[in-house]
């Protein structure tokens, strides 16, 4: 039975990661989170989120930071290799 779970806890993490991704374009960047919600992160550190509500982005020491109407929804963990600036918390 513990092996079962721990199985079954390597695929949920495994499946989670997998559905992360992003997408350069002209203004920036898509990004697909763990959480399996959308991101649009700007070259000006605007960020919006598919389904409404608009905010920043940043960069800390180990993710990029997603804020959407005050409230940090996101920190994507893995690299997002598009032309963009290296926005800081303000």
């Amino acid at each position: 039975m513990r092996n079962v779970c721990v199985l079954s806890l390597v695929l949920s993490v495994m499946a989670s990661q997998a559905a992360a991704s992003y997408q350069c374009n002209v203004h920036g960047a898509v990004v697909t989170a763990d959480n399996g919600h959308t991101y649009y992160v700007g070259r000006s550190c605007d960020a919006a989120k598919e389904g409404g509500g608009a905010g920043r982005w940043w960069f800390t020491a180990s993710a990029m930071a997603v804020e959407i109407n005050g409230t940090v929804e996101a920190l994507i963990r893995f690299d997002v290799e598009c032309d963009l600036p290296y926005c800081t918390p303000s």
